[in-house]
């Protein structure tokens, strides 16, 4: 990018223009291996600015993939949809040329299929695989038919049909499409083929409890781990497979050690599906932009007005409403609303009053900064404790104690065992890897010293134990 800046003005503005936009797929392809898809968004937000409407159209497939990577997969499949559409639209060739028709064609429907069987890992519907194996198909037969088809996508397909397999738990057709893979020279030349076949066999033999053979191709993983040659998905499946089989063997310290790291991933993860989401939204803003201009033009100044009158609504309502949230009795309110939604029971029925004259700032600087607390997730570590946060806050323990009870309408071991509780089972409801975790390791990352106490605070909550509640979810 630097180098194609200088030489800008002494190249033609055409290859200028293909240069930068191979150089910004690299970019984002590299930040998503590594799971900074938010970077890799970035990249494709800032450097792109100033590029011609093919090229915009060229980079739809991205922003398809980031959302697929941030599992808004019907996003993600629709845009790909108008891509295709924009390659069969494409009489003139002025997309693609004629000999690259084919191979970005396939590329699409492979996406597609990469993202249905992320959805049926997150949702578990058969129809997913079936749709994943049909887009996969369709790929194939567009690249067997044409001048770019190579040993290397007749190898890739072999991959994706074990893929399919192991997914649909049929562990013996898996292994052996994947023993085939493995003895394939040019699919294993590729460290993402040799990435992608040693995982599915670790996973294979972690199903098959075959404990040795599965710790054979994870140490080759680990080994590409510590070199940061592994994916950032691919790292956690490694993390997840190791604790597996380390509990399996009997080694607790290892599998706790692994846990913490799945988890500590996973946290990453969410960090960056934030920071994703919001060079989504820059993106998304861009297109109802660019839509609102294009009515503009066709619509003359009516729909500019409407706009105008609702943002300048939006604004007096705005202004209102935090003047308001000034007032006691409004934080009061919203407090109550608020705790309702967290699924702490508000007092009902009753005045609420604090025994103690607390100035009204002070209760709301407090709720204030407790929201902040809740919303940063600190009730998570196990030094969240009634003396620390007054601290925090620069309070005492008694006012501190007061505000909770009287606006939360709980004392603050429940408060912060609710946040916990509630916590948890949000995590369990959506992301089945942490079901695979022992109770212990659980408990201990959601801020809990003693398991016991986890236990208690969970039953109490939902009538079962953590384990009964886990089962639950796994029959469903």
């Amino acid at each position: 990018m630097n180098l194609l800046q200088k030489s800008k003005n002494k190249i033609a503005f055409s290859y200028y223009e293909a240069l930068r936009h191979i150089a910004i797929t690299r970019l984002f392809y590299i930040e998503k291996r590594k799971g900074n898809i938010a970077q890799g968004l970035k990249f494709l937000n800032n450097l792109s600015i100033g590029m011609s409407p093919v090229y915009k159209k060229k980079q739809l497939i991205f922003f398809a993939v980031a959302y697929i990577e941030l599992r808004d997969y019907k996003k993600g499949i629709d845009l790909l949809n108008i891509h295709l559409n924009n390659i069969r639209n494409d009489s003139n060739n002025v997309l693609y040329t004629k000999f690259l028709k084919a191979k970005e064609t396939a590329t699409a429907y492979n996406t597609k299929s990469d993202a249905f069987i992320n959805w049926y890992k997150d949702m578990g519907a058969i129809k997913f695989l079936d749709s994943a194996q049909k887009n996969y198909e369709k790929a194939y037969l567009l690249m067997k038919n044409s001048e770019n088809f190579s040993a290397y996508s007749q190898s890739l397909h072999k991959s994706r049909k074990a893929q399919i397999a192991l997914l649909r738990k049929e562990y013996d057709l898996s292994l052996s499409l994947f023993n085939e893979c493995e003895k394939d020279s040019v699919l294993m030349e590729k460290s993402f083929s040799r990435e992608m076949v040693w995982l599915a066999k670790a996973e294979i033999y972690t199903h098959l409890k075959k404990s040795d053979s599965a710790f054979k191709y994870l140490e080759k993983l680990t080994a590409d781990i510590q070199k940061s040659k592994c994916s950032h998905e691919n790292k956690l499946k490694v993390y997840y497979l190791l604790s597996i089989n380390y509990e399996r063997t009997g080694n607790i310290e290892k599998a706790y050690k692994y846990s913490k790291l799945s988890l500590s991933e996973i946290k990453k993860e969410n960090v960056q599906k934030n920071a994703g989401n919001f060079f989504l939204g820059v993106y998304e803003k861009e297109e109802i932009k660019n839509k609102s201009e294009e009515m503009l033009q066709k619509n003359n100044t009516n729909l500019l007005l409407m706009f105008a009158s609702l943002l300048l609504i939006s604004t007096i309502f705005y202004k209102i409403y935090y003047q308001k949230r000034k007032n006691k009795e409004e934080i009061i309110n919203i407090r109550k609303i608020e705790s309702n939604i967290s699924g702490i029971q508000p007092i009902t029925d009753q005045k609420v009053t604090i025994s103690t004259s607390i100035e009204d700032e002070t209760v709301a600087y407090i709720l204030s900064k407790l929201d902040s607390l809740e919303f940063k997730k600190r009730f998570l570590s196990n030094s969240f404790k009634l003396a620390n946060i007054a601290k925090q806050l620069n309070t005492n323990t008694t006012y501190l104690s007061q505000i909770i009870n009287q606006y939360k309408g709980v004392s603050f071991s429940e408060y912060v065992n609710t946040l916990r509780i509630n916590y948890i089972i949000t995590e369990l409801d959506k992301n089945p890897l942490i079901r695979k975790y022992n109770i212990e390791v659980i408990s201990k990352e959601i801020g809990y010293k003693s398991c016991t106490t986890f236990i208690n605070a969970f039953k109490k909550r939902t009538q079962m134990t953590p384990s009964e509640y886990i089962k639950n979810l796994e029959k469903m």
